[in-house]
């Protein structure tokens, strides 16, 4: 009976992640990634057919679970539907209260790992991350569409801005947090967020 190489394959991965975010893509070998793994060359590539396919399984599976995540956010706020507005507090506060349990700084992300390199990597590639930085925009401007149907702007702002302003504080929270050796900066930046969207609506009459 064969055996299963799932469990080789998924530690390839986990480890392969934790690299590419500490040193980039370019900066991780092959050689680290089996080091930090202990597996041969061979069962490395009986998995993957070369660092460029590793590439794009890595940023194939950070999508899937990103975007699962903001659809299991969008899920656990369905039922204030009925407010659109604190739909959308809720949103972000689940963001906060994630990182807010955070001990020690984020450890980044793979979109932006992948963007400070370019000439690493292929077309494909590059239009996955776009694609689900799209979805995020999407969904986030859906939420202040309904939004707007029902609470009045105190100042005018552009939606697809504001709605990339989640993203923007994010990724740029990792950043600093991880410079800073700061693991709550990035709950509060978000914070600061949730209070500038609430203070930007009118209070229903």
């Amino acid at each position: 009976m064969a055996r299963d190489g799932k469990p080789t394959r998924d530690k390839i991965l986990a480890e392969s992640k934790a690299l590419v975010l500490e040193n980039g893509f370019s900066g991780t070998s092959i050689d680290q990634i089996l080091l930090r793994t202990n597996i041969t060359k061979g069962a490395f590539f009986y998995h993957f057919k070369s660092k460029a396919d590793l590439a794009k399984t890595l940023i194939d599976d950070f999508s899937s679970e990103d975007l699962a995540d903001l659809d299991e956010a969008l899920r656990e706020t369905e039922a204030l539907t009925g407010d659109p507005l604190q739909r959308l507090l809720q949103f972000i506060q689940r963001y906060i209260d994630m990182m807010a349990k955070l001990e020690s700084p984020y450890p980044g992300c793979l979109y932006a790992s992948y963007i400070y390199e370019p000439s690493q990597f292929s077309d494909d590639i590059k239009e996955k991350i776009s694609s689900s930085i799209l979805t995020w925009r999407r969904e986030l401007g859906g939420m202040l569409d309904e939004t707007l149907k029902t609470h009045r702007m105190k100042i005018p702002v552009d939606k697809e801005s504001l709605a990339d302003q989640f993203t923007v504080i994010l990724e740029g929270a990792f950043v600093v947090s991880k410079a800073l050796n700061e693991p709550q900066l990035t709950a509060h930046q978000l914070q600061h967020f949730k209070n500038y969207v609430e203070l930007m609506f009118e209070k229903r009459a």
